[in-house]
């Protein structure tokens, strides 16, 4: 007979295990320039701050102390196109410099204008923008909270772009909306809910206020047909220009899941973690750490069905656990309430979830 709670034993053992580990390294976030780690880098458009902070670094998350002696440099995050990086050593130190350009000149017959340079990215804005003001984690109670679309004057039970739509109870005093559905209620391995899993259809406007408290929208910029019953949100911009990145310390949890619904995680994949936003903020950096099957040795070494099982009461045989394995790394760049979306920046290997995240 198997006992249920050997799942969260092992939980508890493990993270008792990085906890002891963490302990013995304090020196472990020394920074450790690369081998070949070049001596100058030009920054070009398209980099990120995390592709520059790896080409110099073993642990890019030590970005910024490689700027903490240079006063010349205001914010380590902003890093410009056409930035010259030079790397060397101070006192046995590394240190980075920079040669930064001005910004162009254009006259023109009226006026001088001096166009403004926007920073590099920290993380592929291609990858998580759908993920900054599109998709989201919510309560399901508030999901269920947030007005419907109704209907059309037609009686179609679809929308695309152009449509205008029935709905009710709008809060006029925004100015645009996401149209927004359901996907799925998002667990993590104990079973704890950590809200819905919403997709973003499309945008919309309030194009006339009704009687009753009813209002017709207008679809617009449609990522796919809207139907009766989905929601209507108000738009909130988001920005993470100023995310800072900085290792987790003492937080562990869980990588949940893909937050596109596939079965397998790899790099530049967008995940689920089971910590919100009183836990971690955008920026945070995990490393990902995994557990191979428990090998049962009676007579020859075999692996078990389970993939992470403590003991086996009445077993004839010796169990035997494997340890957490480092497998990957990710950076934290939205936060909800009960759990926070991430970008994997590393992994060795296929991830499948419910692996561990901790100090990287």
């Amino acid at each position: 007979m198997k006992v249920d709670f050997r799942r969260y034993l092992l939980r508890f053992i493990i993270m008792a295990t990085l906890a002891i580990s963490a302990s013995f390294s304090v020196f472990a976030d020394l920074i450790e320039i690369k081998q070949d780690a070049p001596q100058t880098y030009v920054v070009k458009k398209g980099d990120t701050l995390w592709d520059i902070s790896n080409l110099f670094l073993s642990k890019p998350w030590l970005w910024p102390e490689l700027w903490r002696t240079n006063t010349q440099i205001e914010n380590p995050h902003l890093i410009y196109p056409g930035d010259e990086l030079t790397l060397r050593y101070e006192d046995g130190k590394p240190v980075l410099e920079i040669s930064r350009e001005k910004g162009a000149i254009v006259l023109t017959p009226e006026k001088t204008i001096r166009k403004k340079r926007l920073p590099i990215d920290v993380l592929p804005w291609s990858l998580i923008a759908p993920f900054i003001n599109g998709d989201m984690l919510m309560p399901e109670e508030d999901y269920h909270g947030l007005p419907p679309l109704l209907g059309d004057r037609t009686g179609t039970p679809r929308f695309t772009n152009d449509d205008f739509i029935l709905t009710r109870d709008v809060n006029d005093s925004a100015s645009a909306f996401n149209i927004i559905r359901k996907a799925r209620e998002v667990k993590d391995s104990n079973g704890m809910s950590l809200g819905l899993q919403v997709d973003l259809i499309s945008s919309a406007k309030i194009r006339e206020h009704t009687d009753n408290n009813h209002f017709i929208v207008e679809i617009n910029d449609s990522l796919s047909e809207a139907r009766q019953g989905d929601r209507v949100y108000p738009q909130k911009k988001t920005s993470y220009k100023d995310l800072v990145l900085r290792a987790a310390k003492r937080q562990k949890g869980e990588l949940v899941e893909n937050a596109n619904g596939r079965n397998l995680i790899g790099k530049n994949d967008i995940v689920i973690i089971n910590l919100g936003k009183r836990k971690v903020k955008p920026g945070t950096v995990f490393g990902i750490y995994d557990i191979g099957s428990e090998i049962e040795y009676k007579e020859e070494p075999s692996y078990s069905l389970d993939r992470a099982s403590i003991f086996t009461l009445l077993s004839l045989g010796e169990d035997i656990k494997q340890p957490a394995y480092k497998v990957g790394e990710l950076v934290v760049f939205q936060t909800f309430e009960m759990g926070s979306y991430a970008l994997v920046t590393k992994a060795e290997t296929y991830l499948t979830g419910g692996e561990i995240i901790a100090k990287p």
